[in-house]
């Protein structure tokens, strides 16, 4: 992981287990940190993978830096590395030249939609052939059910203003309405939140306090989550949360909105007394019942940490996410923190303060000892006199 660049994950303590209802299956493991490009991970790549005379391998590499989105498995029984990245849709040069070290397969296809084929499927047709192979191309026809659809909507993340130490994450969504009228469909959104933010479970199990907030519930929280730690104690990445929403009757259509509660931990001091803290966008999504028995489909991405709190008979209907700005899919809110420049005073007059309180108690207690003994002294003589 560390090809990726100075991650802060050099203990186990930084990551979060992912629970799952089979306790047969081996624990899975996850760990989440904003990147802004893969330099540091082509560069690393490029000379450990690559022969240094290798040119094709090498321009495939740096070809990543125009990625929208590069996935990496690793079997750890085969022991082999599976590298799938996906690029925006473009005219492209691919090169793919025959080698003896490696066997080299490639496959032209086209969408395409034969008779048989299904509503929701994924139909393509082509030709693929193996390099070095004298056979001709092979005609090929695939079609594959879709889990992760496309829904005609969008939403937007934003902050309320003033935020404090409590913001709350505002979604505004164009619509209401269900994917599907024939299955069984509610809305959800899965937030991956940094250390310096995180959710109240406790808060989030109030059913009255979800309600005015166009919340059902809170479905999937992980652990663990110090509620009061500050971010420069808490060893783990962060966390996720699943929360289903409820959205308003389908009966018009209409934009709704949905309000998640956050709080921010304490962070380190700073020159300017201020942290900027960014979020990035929850994913937005219908989960919807299907009957189809196998939705399993190669060019669907999997491990996205939310796909797996659902059974395999679900299919996603994804809202496709708004930039409130620019075209950063993050929601930033700043964080009052302790100004540096004064921490020096602040420590001084605390020691003071404290210093001063002792000393008053002290003399207190000095003075009522005092007088207790001058009363004795007192009650004593009286005594005397009258014997």
């Amino acid at each position: 992981m560390q090809r990726f660049g100075p991650l802060a994950c050099m203990t186990a303590e930084s990551f979060t287990e992912s629970s799952t209802d089979n306790p047969a299956l081996t624990p899975s493991f996850y760990f989440y940190q904003g990147l802004e490009d893969l330099q540091s991970f082509i560069a690393s790549s490029s000379l450990d993978f690559c022969p240094e005379l290798d040119s094709i391998c090498q321009a495939r590499i740096r070809s990543l830096y125009t990625a929208t989105a590069l996935d990496l498995s690793f079997d750890a029984v085969s022991k082999t590395l599976q590298v799938n990245a996906l690029w925006p849709l473009r005219p492209q040069t691919v090169t793919a030249p025959a080698s003896d070290s490696r066997r080299m397969e490639v496959g032209v296809f086209v969408k395409n939609t034969p008779p048989t084929i299904k509503p929701h499927e994924l139909g393509l047709a082509g030709v693929v052939t193996v390099l070095s192979d004298k056979k001709k191309p092979s005609p090929t026809i695939f079609a594959f059910p879709s889990r992760h659809r496309q829904l005609d909507a969008d939403f937007t993340s934003k902050f309320l203003a003033p935020t404090g130490f409590h913001p709350t994450l505002q979604l505004g969504f164009s619509s209401n309405q269900p994917p599907d009228n024939n299955a069984e469909c509610s809305p959800f959104v899965y937030l991956t939140l940094p250390k310096a933010i995180f959710a109240d479970r406790y808060q989030l199990a109030d059913e009255l306090f979800l309600v005015s907030k166009n919340l059902t519930a809170s479905r999937y929280t992980s652990l663990p989550v110090d509620l009061e730690a500050p971010a420069y104690t808490t060893g783990s990445w962060g966390s996720r949360v699943l929360l289903e929403l409820a959205a308003p009757p389908p009966n018009q259509d209409q934009p709704w909105t949905a309000e998640v509660p956050l709080h921010l931990r304490y962070l380190e001091p700073s020159s300017t007394g201020k942290v900027e803290v960014e979020i990035p966008y929850p994913a937005v999504f219908w989960a919807c019942s299907s009957e189809i028995e196998d939705l399993s489909n190669p060019f669907d991405r999997v491990h996205l940490g939310f796909d797996g709190l659902f059974d395999k008979k679900t299919t996603f209907w994804h809202v496709t996410p708004q930039a409130t700005s620019g075209k950063r899919l993050m929601s930033p809110v700043t964080v009052p923190v302790l100004n540096d420049q004064g921490a020096d005073w602040i420590g001084i007059g605390t020691t003071a303060v404290v210093a001063l309180g002792f000393a008053w108690v002290l003399w207190k207690l000095v003075g009522v000892t005092v007088l207790g003994s001058q009363q004795l002294s007192k009650t004593s003589k009286s005594a005397d006199k009258k014997e």
